[in-house]
């Protein structure tokens, strides 16, 4: 097996494990079953990737950034439509859905919580299955085209590189007909950890 598909097995365990732990919290905080699963594991040309995103995600997102610091870097981003994640509120403040008209800072705490919830899960699953020192920063939370929230997203990655690696999942709250996009990015640091998990599995 290459080096690179170790590594990739290696995020999508990490991913996968991530994943469940962040379905459980995130049901039990909103009474309603949160289903999460893996789209896909990919290695991307940066300036290809950006002009694949600009084309198809021109609608009005809401979203949290949120940097995993620690033994190995990450940056985690996630988004949900404007009109959902009024809902999402809603659902977060276990309140009746549809009360919620517009996005304010009721909505913006909703939406910085589920980040926290996604993101300390992914930092669990270090701390816990590979002893490996995590964690989350603060979630910045913006409100914006979903292509230009992106760009933000991989701005930094495209400094160091012209590929990146990338994890990338929906999650659905099915009876709510809510789908959210998210978004992991190992930064470069994190190649010797990725590989230090390979050699652990």
């Amino acid at each position: 097996m290459t080096e690179k598909k170790k590594i990739d097995r290696a995020l999508k365990l990490i991913a996968g494990l991530s994943i469940d732990k962040s379905s459980q919290v995130l049901s039990k905080m909103i009474k309603m079953g949160a289903s999460i699963e893996m789209r896909d594991v990919y290695m991307a040309d940066i300036s290809q990737l950006t002009a694949n995103r600009t084309a198809e995600d021109e609608k009005e997102v809401v979203g949290a950034f949120i940097d995993l610091v620690g033994d190995a870097p990450f940056k985690f981003l996630f988004y949900v439509s404007a009109d959902d994640s009024l809902v999402l509120t809603d659902l977060i403040l276990r309140r009746e859905v549809g009360t919620s008209k517009e996005f304010d800072l009721y909505s913006q705490s909703a939406v910085q919580e589920i980040g926290n919830i996604l993101a300390s899960a992914i930092t669990n699953v270090f701390a816990t299955d590979f002893q490996i020192s995590m964690r989350p920063s603060p979630p910045v939370v913006v409100n914006d085209y979903a292509s230009t929230i992106f760009q933000e997203y991989i701005m930094s990655a495209a400094l160091e590189r012209d590929e990146i690696l990338i994890i990338e999942t929906v999650f659905c709250v099915v009876q709510q007909d809510i789908s959210c996009r998210m978004f992991i990015l190992p930064m470069q640091e994190s190649e010797k950890i990725l590989n230090y998990i390979v050699s652990t599995m």
